[in-house]
């Protein structure tokens, strides 16, 4: 489940994983276009692979395209080790150095 929390924020939830991450992105990038949020919280991620990551990636791209700057919330644990494994963590991470 996805859904715009606090103002400037997309929150993801519950478990995205290659089963589930193509209807989310769709999901996403419809919220995104509609709201003018700047940081995508994790928090609320209880299970993910690496169908996360590529995500998260193409969310970012998306932003830019839109010309916004997204920011990632902390990573979930799993989440950043994946991130760090395949290079991903500067990336990610952004300016707030928020890999966890």
């Amino acid at each position: 489940m996805n859904d715009t929390a606090a103002p400037g924020r997309l929150q993801l939830a519950g478990r995205i994983d290659m089963d589930s991450a193509a209807a989310q992105l769709a999901q996403l990038k419809r919220q995104l276009n509609g709201s003018a949020a700047q940081e995508i919280d994790l928090s609320g991620v209880t299970a993910s692979d690496s169908a996360a990551l590529a995500l998260l990636l193409e969310l970012l791209r998306h932003g830019r395209q839109s010309g916004r700057a997204l920011r990632i919330g902390t990573l979930p644990p799993t989440l950043a080790s994946l991130a760090r494994l395949y290079g991903l963590d500067e990336l990610l991470q952004g300016p707030s150095g928020n890999l966890s």
